[in-house]
Parts: structure tokens; C-alpha cells; sequence
């Protein structure tokens, strides 16, 4: 089945109308396209439309390009977002890749075969991002082994062709910024450029490897407390992805932050770390109340104590009742109405089969605190 490029909306920001319709004329028949004139009326789209692309012209009155993607950035995390100016400018392009966190640098007159192409190739990250999102909150949700059951077709399916994709959009940054280099004259503006498309390169290539164990598992079957020798991970760099699969529905209800401290190797399997985490932040969400949005935190925070990492997740809900504290990890025990109380005990089961520990404290009213502490990978 193919994908429908038009359920994932596109949002073009310049300054100058026929531009607006000009681009809306040639690309409608293929996305959907809403236009802004301005900064702010960009903005204000972002914060009620899930826009999967945003485009915005670079010199704009009252509100650069890159300022709009910065602030973008902040109200949608997870929308791609890129730069289309007519002034090639290699320091407007570091900005935008430092700060905006651009994908692309687009110079005018564009050739609408070649924005087609790239934004088709957008929105198949934006698709993958979401799927593998769906399928790891089902996952937990529905119990592990049922899960795993009930998504297995979809899952290779749905995961595997997207994978080349993926390895296209890590390559698109590359090659933008080994172009800038050769047109440089300043060495210290090009350490920093290459510096920026090594580390997006390097979250490019852990994605993959991330999908692809996720196949890898599902095809072969393995039971998640099946811990295998020798494996370690980078501790920051789960979290960090995790939280990104995961931001787009704590914003539902609140905000979420990522603090890292260090970022420990430990002695675990990335996917599975990465599932115990995404279980916690979810259960953290699910806690906060509705009506709170504006106030509501989930703060999930990486560091080391005593030679061991932890990783820590809280939150500002309703917290948890003393008599129910030191069951809450009790396979089938929930509180929750549509609960299957199987999340919180598949959590500790894998975090023991690392050699690790998992503790919660909470005081009513006060929220909730998830301390996992997992010791380090073996040089």
C-alpha cells in the first residue's frame, strides 16, 4: 500500500505572495500545502495544525527564516523543517543547521521536480518516526508478548521499506555540508560546519540501527528478558531518542524535558533500555492532569552516582498512594481503568536481567520519581 503524501501536511512561510502561490499552484497536486506570510502567522499554524514539513524563505521582515524554525523547533519538535532562500549564503546555511536544526538548505528559483523528491522523502521520515512510535506504545500498552503477536506483519512491513529512506535523509545532510566546505574560505566556520553533519550523521545511523533490531527481534521472536552477553549501549543517546519517539504525545498533556548530566555506557541492549524508558514517560503523561497543560513537567534526567548511571524519570501529577507504592510493579496490578498492569512488571523484569534496579518514590500530590540504576559496560 502506498503512502498518501497528503495526509501529511506542508507549511511554506515567505514574505512575498506570488511566491506563496506559486508554490501552493505546483505542489498541490501532490502534498497539502498551507502558506503563511509572516513569522509569527507560521507559528501560530504550528501550535494548532500537526504540520509534518515546514519550508521558510530566509529573509523575512521582523522574523528571519532561521528564527522560524527555531521557534518551530520548540512547538514541534518532530516537524522537518528546512530553508529556502535565493541568497546562497554559507553562514545563513550553518545558522539554520546550528540553530534552526534544518534538514535542507533549498536555494530559488527552485525546480519543482527536485522539492517533490525531497519533500516525499521528508514525509517518509516523518511516516517511519510515527510508526515506530505506534508500535512501541502498543507494545506497552497491550502487553509485550501480545503485542509483539498482534503488530508482527505490520510491523515488517511498515518499518523495513522506509529503512533506505532514512539512510537518504542522513546522506542529504552530508553532501549539504561537504558543498559548503569546498565554497569556504573560512576554516573555522567549516570545522564547525562538519562538525554539526557528523553528529547529524551519527543520529541518522543510530535511528537505523535501532529499526533495524527492532525487526531483527520481531522476526526472530526473542522473549525482551533474554538478555544477551556482552551487550552495552550509550546510555544519553537511548534516552534522547526515546524521548523524541515519545514527545509528540507527552505534549498532549505537558511538556516534557531531557536533562543529561554525562551519558554513562551501561551493560544493556539499546532497545530494550529504550523500551523500559518510553514505559515510564508514558506512565508519567498518563498522570498528569488534562486541565494542568500549561503546568504540567515530565523531566527525565541521565547522570552517574556511585560508578553506577541512572536514569531518572518524574513528573508533577497526582503522584501515588502510599498503599499502592510497593505494589506498583505487581504483574496485573493497576489502577487504572483500561490498565493491564503487565507495563511497570516487564520494566523491572528487564532492568534485573541487566543486573539493574528500578525504585519509585512519591508523595501524594507531589508526583512521582522512577530511578533506574544500571551498572556500566565493561571496557
Amino acid at each position: 500500500m502506498s503512502l498518501d503524501y497528503r495526509a501529511y501536511p506542508i507549511l511554506y512561510v515567505d514574505d512575498e505572495q506570488q511566491n506563496l502561490v506559486s508554490f501552493q499552484y505546483a505542489m498541490e497536486g501532490y502534498f497539502t500545502v498551507l502558506t503563511a506570510r509572516t513569522g509569527p502567522d507560521a507559528l501560530k499554524i504550528l501550535a494548532e495544525r500537526d504540520i509534518a514539513v515546514l519550508i521558510s524563505d530566509q529573509r523575512m521582515p521582523g522574523m528571519t527564516g532561521v528564527e522560524v524554525c527555531q521557534r518551530a523547533r520548540e512547538i514541534r519538535p518532530q516537524t522537518i523543517r528546512m530553508i529556502m532562500t535565493a541568497y546562497a549564503d554559507l553562514h545563513a546555511a550553518i545558522d539554520a543547521i546550528n540553530h534552526g536544526h534544518v534538514s535542507r538548505y533549498l536555494v530559488k528559483p527552485w525546480r519543482n521536480e527536485d522539492v517533490i523528491e525531497t519533500l516525499r522523502t521528508a514525509i517518509d521520515l516523518v511516516h517511519i518516526q510515527r510508526t515506530v512510535q505506534n508500535m512501541e506504545m502498543r507494545l506497552l500498552r497491550s502487553g509485550q508478548s501480545t503485542a509483539v503477536t498482534m503488530v508482527y506483519e505490520e510491523l515488517l512491513h511498515e518499518v523495513s521499506n522506509p529503512l533506505g529512506a532514512l539512510d537518504i535523509n542522513a546522506s542529504l545532510i552530508t553532501e549539504l555540508l561537504g558543498s559548503a566546505r569546498q565554497a569556504a574560505n573560512d576554516p573555522t566556520r567549516v570545522l564547525q560546519l562538519l562538525e554539526t553533519a557528523a553528529e547529524a550523521h551519527a543520529d541518522s545511523v543510530a535511528a537505523i540501527t535501532q529499526l533495524k533490531s527492532l525487526v531483527t527481534r520481531s522476526r526472530q521472536g526473542r522473549k525482551s528478558a533474554a538478555q544477551p552477553k556482552g551487550v552495552s549501549c550509550d546510555s544519553g543517546r537511548v534516552v534522547d531518542a526515546t524521548v523524541r519517539i515519545v514527545r509528540h504525545e507527552v505534549e498532549r498533556v505537558g511538556r516534557i524535558e531531557l536533562v543529561l548530566e554525562s551519558s554513562p555506557m551501561v551493560a544493556i541492549e539499546s532497545s530494550v533500555l529504550g523500551q523500559v524508558v518510553l514505559n515510564l514517560v508514558l506512565n508519567a503523561a498518563q498522570a498528569l492532569r488534562a486541565e494542568a497543560k500549561q503546568d504540567n513537567r515530565i523531566t527525565v534526567k541521565v547522570r552517574e552516582a556511585d560508578d553506577m548511571a541512572q536514569i531518572i524519570v518524574s513528573d508533577n501529577g497526582a503522584g501515588i498512594a502510599a498503599e499502592h507504592l510497593d505494589r506498583i510493579f505487581d504483574p496485573f496490578f493497576t489502577t487504572k481503568d483500561a490498565g493491564t498492569g503487565v507495563g511497570l512488571a516487564i520494566s523491572r523484569e528487564l532492568i534485573t536481567q541487566a543486573k539493574g534496579t528500578i525504585r519509585a518514590t512519591s508523595e501524594p500530590g507531589g508526583g512521582a520519581t522512577f530511578t533506574i540504576t544500571l551498572p556500566p559496560a565493561k571496557a
